[in-house]
């Protein structure tokens, strides 16, 4: 992100297309879960790792809450299920490392969602609304230079559908088109030549397009159902291949990976100290990759293991 990708007090969560987003911070709507219940550890730690009170780790253990920003329309990464319960990847991998986190130093945490837009995450400075991004952010120069990032949760890579009716088979085919993004992700980033990350894989985007971003990478797949005239979507390549297998207008350009990237989990460098935080998270991450957490939430969610670096 997304994400896009693919971000606290105040906004109603947006189910429409196209409405409008407020550029504040909000928690989640009442009908969908403010908080939610991370588990409390059935033993207590022989011996309290030290914490301190100030950083963003004591703080949150203090308020035994911890506010996750995430986006409820980005399926299968996050999103709200028929119950108006959140769910995907995204989610489950945050209730986990919650869950976890409240085991490690013997507390009770909840989460409370929060839906800013992705710009707002991605650009740092969050004042305090919103404690960590577990929501598709993908690790760049740019974003690291805001955000501090634990190590990957797992690694992602872009890829470019076209509408169904598209005779459009290859990528240089895009030059001069019109092509549809999450604002602030890094297919826009990509597209527009300005994204900053190691992969000697990348592919040179398709020239002098014509790029437009919306809030989310979700939106671009549901404007071409609506019948905007997008030549073509780039987003993740993940959610491109659930939204084809839920029947959307869209279908997927052979070609190989955009680029690859990867993925963490995102403090706020202009907030609290962050370092202990950083401990504990990256230690949740290790083991979550070792014993097999990530890879069944990714199987059960993506239908293939994206927590093995490729």
């Amino acid at each position: 992100m997304h994400r896009t990708l693919r971000l606290p007090a105040g906004i109603v969560v947006a189910g429409l297309i196209f409405a409008a987003c407020s550029s504040t911070a909000t928690s989640s709507p009442s009908t969908a879960p403010a908080t939610a219940s991370a588990g409390t550890a059935s033993v207590a730690p022989s011996v309290a790792p030290t914490v301190d009170p100030s950083s963003l780790l004591g703080k949150v253990l203090a308020a035994g809450k911890i506010r996750i920003s995430t986006d409820p329309n980005y399926k299968p990464f996050s999103f709200l299920d028929p119950n108006q319960q959140y769910d995907g990847f995204d989610i489950k991998t945050a209730q986990e490392v919650v869950k976890r986190l409240g085991v490690m130093y013997g507390k009770t945490i909840t989460i409370e969602w929060v839906t800013p837009n992705w710009d707002l995450i991605t650009a740092g400075n969050w004042g305090g609304r919103w404690d960590i991004s577990i929501g598709s952010m993908s690790v760049t120069k740019t974003r690291a230079k805001v955000v501090d990032f634990a190590d990957p949760y797992y690694y992602d890579y872009g890829g470019v559908a076209v509408p169904t009716a598209s005779t459009v088979t290859a990528l240089d085919q895009l030059a001069g088109k019109s092509i549809c993004v999450g604002t602030a992700t890094t297919y826009e980033q990509w597209l527009k030549g300005t994204l900053e990350i190691v992969d000697p894989s990348m592919l040179t985007p398709p020239a002098n397009a014509n790029v437009t971003g919306l809030d989310t990478d979700n939106l671009c797949v549901q404007a071409i159902q609506a019948k905007r005239p997008f030549d073509a979507v780039v987003a993740n390549a993940n959610g491109l291949q659930d939204a084809v297998k839920q029947g959307l207008p869209i279908k997927m350009l052979a070609i190989p990976p955009i680029f690859t990237v990867s993925v963490a989990f995102a403090l706020d460098k202009s907030g609290a100290p962050t370092a202990d935080m950083l401990t504990a998270l990256n230690k949740i991450v290790a083991d979550m990759h070792s014993d097999g957490t990530l890879s069944k939430l990714s199987l059960q969610y993506l239908s293939r293991d994206v927590s093995v670096k490729p």
